[in-house]
């Protein structure tokens, strides 16, 4: 049972992940493939301010997204405004440093030794573990219905229309700069605060943790599902980490000569669903979701005329 309320709080950290990169590519355009580094920054933030200085878990949560979230306003000055190309390539060199000062920075973080114990709070209460997969759970709610609010508002459709056109948007006097920086920083913050909710369900951090694989299980989770739609991101969790790492991997008799196999097989599945995803449907499973457009009342004189013979 404990396994499966890891596993579960698992998946919801990648849903609320997955959620996030929908409104930074999905909503805005911003090609993020650092997210791995941002979470990463927020898992172990709360570690070293947990462990080595006795900070109370909540606030080492917040001081850790806080951190996020400045080195995201730091890198966004930097290369929000440049291609396509340069930002992919900024943040995926952002996550392979941060991966590296986890190693190196032995004092605070342990290296390749680790860092730990991390528990779940209200350590007298008995399914502390159940109550804290209830918070984990009810955050990630909050991220998704905050999500879907924000397409449908002003700032949604902002968003939308500069990833759509970025020099349409500003011509028309729009803010694109601000706005897409401000965009990344709050995301890239929220994504740190997914870390330090994961710190107390890996209860020891070991920099293995902050492996790529995270940012790509993430991005073929969001291309799955649709990265235009807002249920798009839950849906590609459910049929990838869903299916293979707590159904096939907990639920599944899988003889254990053939077991090893099962990580390589995973990945293999997730390359010819993510193929066959780009060749036959690109806009994933659920497709686009556009925004909702105000109703605006007739209000010319032949339009007020045409309703008064009616």
């Amino acid at each position: 049972m404990d396994f499966l309320i890891f596993s579960l709080s698992l998946m919801f950290v990648y849903v609320g992940l997955a959620q996030l990169l929908h409104i930074q590519f999905g909503m805005t355009g911003i090609p993020n493939f650092g997210v791995v580094g941002f979470w990463g920054l927020g898992l172990y933030g709360t570690g070293v301010l947990y462990v080595e200085f006795d900070v109370p878990l909540l606030i080492a949560i917040i001081g850790s997204s806080v951190v996020s979230g400045l080195v995201a306003f730091g890198l966004a000055s930097l290369v929000l405004q440049k291609s396509g190309q340069a930002i992919l390539a900024a943040t995926l060199a952002l996550s392979a440093i941060i991966s590296t000062l986890m190693i190196t920075e032995k004092d605070l973080t342990g290296g390749v030794q680790g860092l730990g114990m991390i528990g779940y709070p209200f350590p007298e209460l008995e399914n502390r573990n159940l109550l804290f997969f209830g918070f984990l759970c009810a955050f990630v709610l909050l991220l998704i219905w905050g999500s879907a609010k924000l397409r449908d508002s002003r700032l949604g459709r902002n968003l939308v229309a500069i990833r759509d056109n970025e020099e349409l948007a500003a011509s028309l006097g729009k803010d694109t700069a601000s706005t897409k920086r401000m965009t990344f920083v709050v995301t890239c913050g929220l994504m740190g605060v997914l870390g330090g909710l994961s710190a107390p369900l890996h209860q020891f951090l070991v920099p293995y943790l902050l492996a790529p694989s995270l940012t790509f299980a993430v991005w073929i989770a969001l291309v799955l599902g649709g990265k235009g739609h807002n249920l798009g991101a839950i849906v590609g969790v459910f049929a990838t980490f869903g299916l293979f790492d707590i159904i096939v991997e907990t639920y599944v008799p899988v003889p254990a000569e053939q077991a090893i196999l099962l990580p390589n097989f995973k990945l293999f599945c997730y390359g010819v669903l993510l193929v066959m995803i780009i060749m036959f449907r690109p806009v994933g499973l659920l497709g686009e979701d556009r925004p909702k457009e105000r109703k605006k009342e007739a209000s010319t004189p032949l339009a007020n005329a045409t309703l008064k013979e009616g």
